[in-house]
């Protein structure tokens, strides 16, 4: 969500990302409040999840990992208020 970690460009590439376990979905990319389809929560509640406790859903804490220094932060990132 924050850290460029899929191989293609959302959205639309159903990749997960490593970090936060967030799979990439066209729906929840364009609808943010939208829940269910890839992922069980909306995109908006995803990422208050992983400012919480650092997965997307607290089921995949233990499959994350942390971030390095050879990952790239999108600069064009942004919480979703």
């Amino acid at each position: 969500m924050r850290d460029k970690t899929l191989e293609e460009e959302p959205p639309g590439t159903y990749e997960i990302c490593n970090i936060c376990y967030w799979e990439d979905d066209p729906v929840q990319f364009n609808d943010h409040d939208f829940e269910g389809g890839a992922n069980k929560p909306s995109l908006r509640q995803a990422q208050k999840n992983f400012i919480a406790f650092g997965a997307c859903e607290e089921c995949f804490v233990e499959s994350v990992r942390k971030p390095t220094n050879e990952d790239v932060k999108d600069a064009s990132w942004k919480q979703i208020c």
